[in-house]
């Protein structure tokens, strides 16, 4: 017989939710350094540095979502 995982406490919720933060800036900022190195290389103003950002916004709300849908699937 399969055997359920225990329930989430919320001390293992926050904990996981400590890193939102890093979830969120790090593809931002790494984006944005790449696309600012690749504007300097390719002169081409502040094309790469902005397709940069918003790449790295896209996959900072990708990764809070798994994220969130991974904590709160047992709640269902």
């Amino acid at each position: 017989m399969k055997q359920k995982p225990p329930p989430s406490s919320v001390l293992h919720i926050l904990g996981s939710l400590s890193g939102l933060g890093f979830t969120i800036a790090i593809p931002i900022v790494l984006g944005t350094i790449l696309g600012n190195y690749l504007d300097g290389q390719f002169h081409t103003g502040a094309l790469f540095t902005l397709l940069g950002l918003l790449l790295g916004l896209v996959a900072g709300i990708l990764g809070v979502y798994r994220l969130f849908k991974t904590l709160f699937k047992d709640g269902q």
